[in-house]
């Protein structure tokens, strides 16, 4: 999951180690998925374990950004998107999640493609030659891009009610179009560039997504960076986020 600065260019995969993360005092300690079950098929079978293993890890694969010179940001915060994707309620909720952020940001749904700064699309074939089977989405434009319309696509996999997964990659890549890079380090970021686990972000349940699930859609530091480019002042955040 990832943008570009601007170009279209292809960027490699990211791996990551096994390692587990320490969450708040009244959580068990979950690790994140390794590598080896970066296929969707074996992904998909892992998770139909979760339930007995009490492990609510949650992994998408996601590029490096190329990061070239500062992101342009939106007159005014205001992101007017037209919603192709057959997705209404995660692109709603994710796009409610940035506007409640507290950063003076404005994701306004429109009813036509051609008035939209942003299409959200759903697309597997451009999808996958863009950043590979694993990739569950794609902005092409961190910020407002210099001329046309920015595309985010979306996996088809994501189709459906809503629910923390869809929601999440949803966020992030509406993150990109507002002019968010990656973060990295140990912090919870709904802009991590390579997974989330539940000390940070929503469980992979196939359930409607409760406000709990949503409480780090955006995280503390992401409304950070959102409030540096447009200005505003962070909501109150769940100490779990930070």
């Amino acid at each position: 999951m990832h943008g570009e600065a601007g170009t279209a260019a292809r960027k490699r995969r990211s791996t990551f180690p096994i390692r587990c993360a320490a969450r708040s005092a009244y959580e068990p300690r979950a690790c994140l998925v390794p590598n080896h079950l970066r296929s969707r098929r074996t992904l998909t079978a892992a998770l139909r374990l979760l339930p007995l293993l009490a492990l609510a890890v949650g992994i998408w694969h996601v590029l490096p950004v190329t990061v070239s010179s500062a992101p342009r940001t939106w007159d005014h915060g205001v992101v007017r998107y037209f919603d192709a994707s057959h997705m209404p309620g995660s692109v709603a909720v994710a796009a409610a999640r940035w506007n409640d952020s507290g950063a003076r940001v404005r994701l306004e749904p429109v009813a036509a493609a051609g008035a939209a700064d942003v299409v959200l699309k759903v697309d597997d074939r451009a999808l996958r030659g863009l950043c590979g089977a694993d990739c569950l989405g794609y902005t092409t434009s961190i910020g407002r891009p210099g001329s046309g319309q920015t595309t985010v696509l979306l996996a088809r996999e994501l189709r459906g009610n809503p629910r923390p997964l869809s929601v999440w990659v949803t966020a992030h890549e509406l993150g990109h179009v507002l002019g968010l890079q990656h973060h990295d380090g140990r912090k919870c970021s709904l802009m991590s560039p390579h997974a989330f686990d539940t000390r940070c972000a929503p469980s992979l349940a196939a359930e409607p997504p409760t406000q709990a699930q949503l409480a780090c859609i955006p995280a503390p530091r992401d409304v950070d960076a959102a409030v540096g480019l447009y200005g505003g002042r962070p909501a109150p955040d769940a100490p779990r986020c930070r």
